[in-house]
């Protein structure tokens, strides 16, 4: 085992102080990058098999020395008076989501001739559709002279400078970037293409649209190619005229569709077109209200923290469509870390962030969707079933093993079996092959003596010190125990018997060797070599502190609650006890985590200071981020924490229940 100075950690930058992006979007289409200030959207993305990550429209690079973002936004929303002059737009919007997830923004605007009215900016992607739309309003018209009605260009102004795979990182590809106007299905198409088409997108608009091309010499053009490395860029325009008189409100919908080639998305932004914005906003609003945390919780408590409960579903939706998605390629269902290249390892699959994180509050919220999650995880990913991470085709991407993964399968098999008692997914192949795989890789970790297994990183990712971690053998008990229950449902008291007789072996070892001495008393070790050596420790991925949570040990145990008083006091090295925001970090990451606070919720063991941090801190833009800073509680790594997300929204929701969030 690695010494201390020879332990490789790979701990992520600060990201400083950023504003944090509104985002949005659904199972096909993502939009992680909205900008606050003035709703351009800097990227959209598409998950592509082909490419094992995620394929990126995304705008040019900005000239040296011009502050903000690298890149310019992809797309633009602009409105222009009668007299053809563009109105700004910049830093007067008003957000909203509208249940919980689609954004909403307003402003007021003026024209040079004296015309005022309310612009109500709306993105939504809607649920079961490949694609989005952008819907203009315009109310509220106040004439500066009576007379005519008031006439406004609403558009967008797009700018495609690359065409990016992403992975853990952006690199661009090597393709052509390809745009023209399709005149059978009026829409503007943007492909990627390669050897053959990688994806395409169409937009086209409820209205009469007009429409302008032109390539990086800037003279207008029916088609244009430019390379796919950001060399050149194309830049487009799509819009369209509103008429507005006083008392009426006049709407424009600009649709955007995703395929995987260019007559794909032609063909259905014309579907798009039909389906109509009524129909797929009210679809999508019913369906997210039907699977919202708010829609479970008592009333009661609900309307006592509202706050909390729409913090809840906006990170339970953000879970749902950026930690899951299908593929644009080969409409397969696909898990991921996250669909925003902001978190810092998005785009590839880890077992635990799917089946620890993410999976509760898909179960929570809709079971038949985990029941999916499960089917896919088994089918792509057993072969490398307790390996770091994954490409999400389920290759091999990162080495490095992880008994805290390895257990989360069938820990996530379990509470799907015990909440919709749905013996039949125990019956699948590749849940069949799983449980094999499962036990054929521990009996090569396991001690020699004592029935307590061994792991090579730790839930953080990082190289253990001590092979024998207490938290992951803790996990590995609940595995055990699951599929002893399992197998008694289904009257296999043979396997019943020796799943039970593994889970019980586990605990008595843990309690036995995994226990030392602490500031406080007896206590559960972090980790332990078996030979006298240990380490007293806590790391929220993975955290002792969840130990009750899963069924392991009582709150009440002596050695438990001194463990609680080890990782909240000064003994704690990564305690962090002043700012804002107090709480508890680890060596990866070493400012306070919202996961150490979710977990205390979820342990039952919760204090003010932790909910203050999951209810109240900025994080990212109210969404999951790894560890955040302790003055001003906004996010300090992991921003855009898709899986996360989920587990926050459980946290959170749980906290309302019991009424300890107002």
């Amino acid at each position: 085992m690695q010494s201390e100075c020879e332990r490789i950690l790979t701990v992520p930058e600060e990201m400083g102080d950023v504003e944090s992006p509104v985002v949005t979007g659904n199972e096909w289409v993502s939009l992680p990058d909205i900008s606050p200030a003035d709703a351009d959207i800097a990227t959209l993305n598409l998950i592509h098999m082909g490419s094992r990550g995620l394929v990126e429209w995304v705008g040019p690079d900005k000239p040296s020395g011009q502050a903000g973002p690298e890149r310019a936004p992809f797309l633009a929303p602009y409105i222009a008076g009668h007299a053809g002059e563009v109105i700004a737009l910049e830093s007067s919007w008003e957000w909203e989501r509208m249940a919980d997830w689609i954004p909403c923004a307003r402003t007021r605007i003026s024209t040079a001739s004296g015309d005022e009215c309310t612009v109500t900016l709306i993105i939504c992607a809607p649920v079961g559709e490949r694609g989005f739309v952008i819907r203009f309003e315009l109310s509220d018209l106040a004439r500066a002279a009576g007379g005519q009605a008031a006439q406004f260009r609403v558009g967008l102004a797009g700018r495609w400078g690359a065409t990016l795979n992403t992975i853990f990182t952006r690199r661009c590809m090597h393709v052509v970037n390809h745009a023209f106007y399709s005149g059978w299905t009026k829409s503007v198409v943007l492909e990627a293409r390669g050897v053959s088409s990688v994806a395409a997108l169409a937009v086209a608009c409820n209205q009469p649209m007009e429409w302008a091309l032109c390539g990086s010499d800037g003279a207008p053009a029916e088609e244009v190619q430019e390379p796919g490395d950001g060399v050149g860029q194309i830049e487009f325009s799509v819009w369209t005229s509103v008429s507005l008189e006083p008392g009426q409100t006049r709407a424009a919908d600009f649709w955007f569709a995703a395929n995987a080639d260019p007559d794909g998305a032609a063909t259905t932004s014309v579907h798009l077109r039909r389906v109509g914005y009524q129909a797929a906003l009210a679809h999508t609003l019913s369906w997210l209200r039907s699977r919202s945390h708010r829609n479970r919780v008592p009333a009661h408590a609900a309307r006592k923290a509202p706050d909390a409960m729409s913090r809840a579903d906006y990170n339970l939706h953000f879970c749902r469509f950026f930690a899951h998605g299908k593929a644009i390629d080969t409409e397969e269902l696909v898990m991921l870390t996250s669909r925003s290249p902001r978190y810092y390892v998005s785009a590839a699959f880890w077992p635990r962030d799917t089946f620890l994180w993410a999976f509760p509050a898909m179960l929570a919220s809709d079971p038949v969707f985990a029941r999916d999650v499960l089917l896919a995880g088994f089918t792509r990913h057993v072969a490398n079933m307790g390996i770091h991470a994954h490409y999400i085709d389920g290759v091999l991407l990162y080495p490095g093993f992880e008994l805290d993964q390895h257990a989360s399968y069938q820990v996530a098999l379990g509470s799907y079996v015990q909440r919709t008692g749905d013996m039949s997914i125990v019956s699948e192949p590749a849940v069949r092959a799983g449980l094999a795989r499962f036990e054929e890789v521990l009996a090569e970790l396991r001690h020699p003596e004592a029935a307590l297994y061994r792991t090579f990183l730790d839930p953080s990712d990082d190289p253990v010190r001590y092979p024998y971690l207490t938290y992951d053998n803790a996990l590995l008990w609940r595995a055990f125990a699951s599929l002893a229950e399992i197998a008694r449902t289904a009257g296999d008291s043979v396997a019943a018997s020796r799943y039970a007789d593994a889970a019980q072996e586990i605990r008595t070892a843990v309690c036995e060797r995994l226990v030392a001495e602490g500031p406080f008393g007896p206590m559960f070790v972090w980790s332990a070599d078996l030979e006298g050596g240990f380490e007293l420790y806590d790391d929220p991925p993975g955290s002792l502190l969840l130990l009750p949570y899963y069924g392991f040990i009582d709150c009440n145990d002596p050695r438990f609650a001194n463990t609680v008083k080890y990782v909240k006091s000064e003994h704690n090295p990564y305690r962090v006890a002043h700012g804002d925001y107090p709480g508890a970090g680890c060596a990866h990451a070493a400012r306070p985590w919202p996961m150490h606070a979710c977990n205390m919720v979820m342990a039952g063991i919760a204090d003010c200071e932790c909910l203050k941090l999951i209810a109240k801190a900025p994080l990212d833009g109210e969404l999951a981020c790894e560890s955040v800073y302790e003055v001003g509680g906004k996010a300090a790594t992991g921003g855009a924490f898709a899986t996360f997300a989920g587990y926050l929204s459980v946290a959170l929701a749980q906290a309302v229940t019991c009424d300890t969030t107002s």
